[in-house]
């Protein structure tokens, strides 16, 4: 292949990195759903945020809003150290052998912090 031909496959690829990282609401139910455990990670970064929380059934991965919504709700790091308790109220994913679950609205130390405002 041609140098051009090989750089424009690189960037293309570069691209489509972060879009497979996306995720949509169609691998999630229509159902709402709530999850309450302790903090084992949080991360607030994009595309999207992710808390790793440990509840009976083991470690859930909560995937959060992009890091703009996050800022918008008034998110911080601060607010979830680990071990801290928070609820989780939003959509399982639809394979139920993942542990995962997207998060509309997060409840921590009392505060509610909506992600997703324009989300029923």
């Amino acid at each position: 292949m041609k140098r051009p031909v090989l750089l424009g496959l690189f960037a293309a690829a570069l691209v489509a990195a972060p879009a497979q990282a996306h995720h949509g609401w169609t691998g999630y139910h229509d159902e709402e759903f709530a999850l309450t455990g302790t903090v084992v990670s949080a991360e607030l970064v994009q595309p999207h945020g992710l808390i790793r929380l440990r509840t009976k059934e083991g470690v859930w991965d909560v995937v959060l809003s992009p890091l703009f919504a996050i800022n918008r709700a008034g998110l911080e790091k601060a607010a979830l150290p680990a071990g801290a308790t928070v609820t989780a109220r939003g959509h399982r994913h639809r394979d139920a052998k993942r542990l995962e679950m997207k998060t509309e609205r997060l409840v921590v130390g009392g505060r509610t912090y909506d992600l997703y405002p324009a989300r029923p």
